[in-house]
C-alpha cells in the first residue's frame, strides 16, 4: 500500500464506502454536510483546503486500486501535533488490516516527513473496531477527555486519543 495526496477522482471511491448513515457520522461527524455523502460535497470540502498548508486529504492505494482515505492536519502553530481524521477503508475489504496499515502509514508520514512529535485523533465510543485498531498502534486515551457530540439526535461520546511514541 502507498499513501498519496487526495485527488478529486478519489471521491467516487470514498462515497461508495459509506454504506449507511451511522458509518457516515462515525467517519466525518457530519462535517461534510448531511447524509448521504456526495462526491461534489467531498471535493468542495477539499477544494476549500487547497491553499491551506495545515490540512490535507490523503488516499491509500494498493495493487487493486484506491483502498483508503484519511485527512491530516496540524493542531498547533509549532506544527508538532498532527491530527488524523476521516479515516476510512474500502467497505468490501474491511477486516484485512487495511485500516491499521493506513493509520500506521499516517503515523510514519507525520513523524518522518512532517516532524510531528505526537498524533491525536478522536473515535466514537461505539466504534469499538476502530478504537481497538488505534490502541494496537499505541494510541491511548488522552486523560479523561471525552467530548459529547449530538449525532442523529443522540449524544455520542468521542474519546480523544493520543500517540507520543511515533516509532511504530
Amino acid at each position: 500500500m502507498k499513501l498519496r495526496p487526495y485527488k478529486n477522482s478519489d471521491a467516487k471511491h470514498v462515497v461508495q464506502w459509506v454504506k449507511d448513515e451511522t458509518t457516515y457520522y462515525q467517519w466525518c461527524a457530519g462535517l461534510i454536510g448531511e447524509y448521504p455523502l456526495k462526491e461534489e460535497r467531498l471535493n468542495m470540502y477539499y477544494d476549500k483546503l487547497q491553499d491551506n498548508t495545515a490540512c490535507w486529504g490523503m488516499t491509500a492505494e494498493d495493487e487493486m486500486g484506491v483502498v483508503g482515505h484519511m485527512c491530516m492536519r496540524f493542531l498547533d502553530r509549532a506544527r508538532e501535533t498532527v491530527r488524523l481524521g476521516f479515516v476510512l477503508v474500502d467497505h468490501e475489504r474491511r477486516g484485512q488490516g487495511l485500516g491499521r496499515e493506513l493509520v500506521s502509514m499516517g503515523i510514519r508520514y507525520a513523524h518522518i516527513f512532517l516532524g510531528a512529535k505526537q498524533i491525536s485523533l478522536g473515535v466514537y465510543a461505539g466504534n469499538t473496531c476502530a478504537k481497538k485498531c488505534y490502541e494496537s498502534l499505541g494510541f491511548v486515551q488522552d486523560g479523561d477527555l471525552v467530548i459529547k457530540y449530538e449525532v442523529k439526535e443522540e449524544d455520542w461520546d468521542c474519546i480523544e486519543m493520543i500517540l507520543t511514541d511515533l516509532r511504530k
